[in-house]
């Protein structure tokens, strides 16, 4: 039996599914569950490991065979599935005696759970940002910073009363610095109210007259007295040469909103539901992470595409 159990942990996540399959040992693996403080969804763990208990070998059954094989004769372990259909008692007796000597079986199956999900995750927004990469990437309605013709592009969804984007401003300033190779467009997402929006609205208006995106998007960021609104943004606006009759003829034009607009629509394909947030390649990154974090995206972006 010993020698029976060793191998149940090569069966870890076979094991969990017959375990997790019968009433009688769910409370069990719910009690290891709270004891390891996690918030796995294990009926969902349990038809993961369903799927895949049919590939699994299982440990050799205690009981002798009646006939002993011919010398030589190759003996091949029973499936999972033979196993617990000739003697499921015993298959799950032996899954329960194997959690018990060492539960952190539980736990390494609803790591590898999480880690399937994460993959899964990568795979599809790398599906949703390739169905957006005109707008993402290619669209006239952001702001353009770093090197415009940069073999390298990092996409930013910023609001300029958010706290956490002006924390990530200094980064990205600092990654253009570092990596003249660097494209960094801005879409501007306002989602913090009024002011939000009518400082968005004037950062638009403002690029569409020609102004200088760098300046204002960073003198906006380094703000730190007043509320981002629309006075805010056409002070700004006027002190970097803006003339202000005509920024404020401009945001009359009804227009203006499309390119917010088309901001929403792409936040809401890709799940962004706050600020900052970066698209690069294939990846989203959420909130303010720091600078390596970011460089080792825009990395990974340079190598990926010097591989194509």
């Amino acid at each position: 039996m010993n020698k029976g159990l060793n191998r149940m942990r090569t069966l870890l996540i076979v094991g969990v599914t017959l375990l997790l399959a019968v009433p009688a040992a769910i409370g069990g693996a719910l009690w290891w569950a709270e004891r390891m403080e996690t918030s796995a969804d294990l009926s969902e763990l349990d038809r993961h490991l369903v799927a895949q208990s049919v590939t699994a070998e299982a440990p050799p059954l205690a009981l002798a065979p009646e006939t002993p094989p011919a010398a030589g004769t190759p003996q091949a372990s029973p499936s999972l599935a033979d196993l617990a259909d000739g003697d499921r008692e015993g298959a799950k007796a032996l899954v329960r005696q194997a959690l018990l000597d060492d539960p952190t079986i539980l736990q390494e199956a609803i790591e590898a759970l999480e880690t399937l999900r994460a993959t899964q995750e990568t795979d599809q927004m790398a599906q949703v940002i390739a169905a957006n990469a005109g707008l993402l990437f290619d669209s006239a309605n952001a702001s353009i910073l770093g090197n415009p013709e940069g073999t390298v592009t990092l996409v930013e969804f910023l609001d300029y009363n958010c706290g956490f984007c002006k924390r990530a401003h200094d980064d990205v300033m600092r990654l253009i610095a570092e990596h003249p190779d660097l494209r960094v467009v801005v879409k501007d997402f306002p989602v913090l109210g009024p002011g939000s929006l009518e400082a968005a609205q004037v950062a638009v208006a403002y690029r569409s007259l020609g102004g200088d995106m760098t300046a204002f998007i960073d003198a906006m960021m380094r703000e730190d007295e007043a509320p981002a609104n629309a006075d805010l943004a056409m002070r700004i606006a006027a002190d970097l040469g803006a003339d202000p009759d005509r920024l404020s003829t401009t945001l009359e034009d009804p227009g203006l909103m499309e390119s917010i607009g088309e901001a929403y629509g792409l936040a809401e394909q890709l799940g962004i539901r706050g600020t900052p947030a970066f698209i690069v390649g294939e990846e989203r990154i959420m909130g303010a992470v720091g600078f390596d974090r970011l460089t080792m995206a825009v990395q990974a972006e340079r190598e990926r595409l010097a591989t194509r």
